[in-house]
């Protein structure tokens, strides 16, 4: 009677272990590098195209003209918008009214009198030159995404290379995970019944025989391997090591896949903000003391000092005094100033009915035919006082016509109201339209030449006159003090100047930075970039 043999116990012992598939960290590294750059391009689409669909629509910027905050290749995301105020200030897509064929996106910086728009790029010296009207409005910008116009920048431009090696990266990108993909468990490797296998895998095996034929011996078969033919395969190469490999990857990819969504999209193009009238909106943060110098003046006072004398930023022997002195009887130095973009941002205010500022030299000068004066002040007096001007003596007060003269003055008057005066044979007067005695910090520009006078307020022009001359004397220019005794033509509110033959000073109780003055006339462009840089 034929009995079958059973391998010994030894024998299935000593079987070699089965062997762990091979587990490479360079293809683990290259998987995980291509899935982060596919999601981070999905990613960039998916934030781009999505808000089609509640009304944006995307512009690629094809110039550096916001440079730094938007770059060449980055997308606009605008939403309709054809509210003027709500624009001021913000990056807006628009049909260039110069070429009508092209579209800008540059930030509105003032409405013209008229309704249009006056736009500027960040990084243009100077305001576009035509204005926009709303009806060429596309959007106020929402959303800036980084980098998703490029393809299209370099297709116009033929950087062909470029092109090809985003295509190339793509294309390597999806092979590469392709092939690093995890195999899921089957049923019986989920099981883990087998007691060699404590990761849940068992080992291939032959069935249990049923009983052997009649009369058999009753011994059973051990396990034993398959035959390698037979054998499965330990599947792909790149298998994690257990749930915990596993758990770690798709962690991976979920912290790539927010910083695909988060990383190329940005608002900061849009938010620096600073302060005006009644607004608050988004500016380009350039260096005010850098662009004033860049403009020539002839005098410059920053007003930053702690001693007697008011530096020149320019002309070194331009300076002032802080008469009587510089003690805290007569200016508080070091006070915050007007300039967020200013290191330090500081400014002085004068304290005392005595307290001025007079050019420092003794050698007058022939009063200058054309000029611009501007000055930074705030304040919240209500009995007006002088912020800047021309006139002799150089220091205290004479009465007109007996060795005293005063014009190209702006000062403020009893309600707040800023006005610009020339003499030319009577009084040429302009003035704000509102008050500005509101603790605010704001900027007066008054301008005299050629084309006339003009005022302006915090960039904006607020009043002009054909006026183009001035009274012919010499003298010297001082801040924050002066005679404007016959000067009440217009003057509103509480005290009113005296008649011309009572000399009386009219000090300005408040604070003042960054006086600067040109022997010419800058155009409204220039005085409109200086206080958008502030």
């Amino acid at each position: 009677m034929s009995t079958s043999t059973a391998p010994s116990p030894e024998a299935a012992v000593d079987a070699p272990p089965p062997t762990e598939p091979h587990y490479s960290r360079v293809l683990l590294a290259a998987g995980f590098i291509s899935r982060a750059w596919l999601w981070f391009v999905v990613g960039c689409l998916a934030v781009t195209l999505l808000p089609i669909l509640i009304g944006w629509r995307p512009y690629v910027v094809e110039s550096g003209s916001m440079e730094p905050r938007i770059h060449v290749g980055d997308v606009v995301l605008a939403s309709p918008n054809q509210d003027p105020q709500q624009l001021l200030g913000r990056v807006t897509v628009f049909t260039d009214p110069a070429k009508p064929e092209n579209t800008k996106t540059h930030r509105v910086v003032q409405i013209a009198p008229d309704g249009t728009l006056v736009t500027k790029g960040d990084a243009n010296p100077t305001p576009d030159s035509v204005h926009v009207p709303m009806s060429d409005v596309r959007g106020l910008g929402r959303l800036l995404v980084r980098f998703v116009g490029l393809p299209l920048i370099w297709l116009q431009t033929q950087e062909w290379l470029w092109l090809l090696l985003l295509v190339a990266s793509l294309i390597g990108s999806a092979y590469v995970v392709s092939r690093d993909h995890e195999e899921e468990p089957t049923s019986s490797e989920e099981s883990g019944d087998g007691p060699d296998d404590a990761a849940g895998e068992l080992a291939d095996v032959v069935p249990f025989p049923t009983r052997l034929a009649a009369g058999g011996s009753g011994q059973i078969a051990a396990t034993s391997p398959l035959p390698p033919e037979l054998q499965r395969t330990a599947g792909p190469a790149l298998k994690p090591a257990g749930p915990l490999g596993r758990w770690a990857l798709r962690a991976g990819y979920s912290v790539v896949l927010v910083a695909a969504l988060i990383i190329p999209t940005s608002q900061a193009a849009f938010s620096a903000t600073t302060k005006s009238v009644g607004n608050s909106w988004s500016v380009p943060n350039f260096d005010y003391t850098t662009q004033v110098k860049a403009l020539n003046p002839w005098l410059y006072w920053k007003l930053d000092d702690t001693g007697t004398t008011a530096a020149s930023a320019v002309t070194p022997g331009l300076t002032g005094t802080y008469n009587p002195g510089n003690g805290a009887a007569y200016f508080t130095q070091s006070a915050a100033g007007a300039l967020t973009s200013d290191t330090p941002n500081l400014a002085v205010t004068l304290n005392s009915t005595s307290s001025c500022i007079n050019t420092t030299s003794t050698t007058s000068i022939a009063a200058p035919p054309s000029l611009t004066e501007i000055v930074w002040f705030k304040t919240t007096t209500t009995v007006g006082g002088k912020l800047l001007g021309f006139e002799t003596p150089r220091t205290g007060v004479a009465q007109a016509g007996n060795g005293g003269t005063y014009d190209r003055h702006i000062y403020m008057d009893g309600t707040g109201k800023i006005w610009f005066g020339v003499y030319n044979g009577g009084d040429q007067l302009l003035s704000s339209p509102t008050a500005l005695n509101n603790g605010k910090w704001h900027m007066a520009a008054a301008t005299l030449g050629s084309s006339g006078m003009a005022l302006y307020i915090d960039g904006a022009l607020v009043a002009s006159g054909a006026n183009t001359m001035g009274e012919s004397s010499t003298g010297w220019f001082r801040a924050g003090c002066g005679n404007l005794a016959g000067w009440s033509d217009g003057w509103t509110g509480a005290n009113t100047p005296p008649a011309s033959t009572t000399p009386t000073n009219y000090p300005f109780a408040g604070s003042l930075d960054e006086i600067s003055i040109w022997n010419s006339a800058l155009t409204a462009a220039q005085i409109n970039f200086l206080y958008f840089t502030h």
